[in-house]
């Protein structure tokens, strides 16, 4: 069984509210891996900033 398999036997028989805090909660999670990404990427230009700007001349 997938996963997509795997999380419409969770979500089959469950109430509205459950899947309104489900989905809550994937938006979260969600929104924290963007966040996290931003913030290695800001890392990642403050720790090359001298190097990347010499390979955009």
């Amino acid at each position: 069984m997938n996963l997509a398999q795997k999380l419409l036997e969770v979500i089959e028989n469950i109430s509205d509210e459950k899947l309104y805090e489900i989905i809550d909660f994937a938006e979260y999670l969600k929104a924290k891996e963007s966040k996290e990404n931003k913030s290695l990427i800001d890392s990642l230009v403050d720790d090359y900033d001298e190097a990347l700007k010499e390979l955009a001349k």
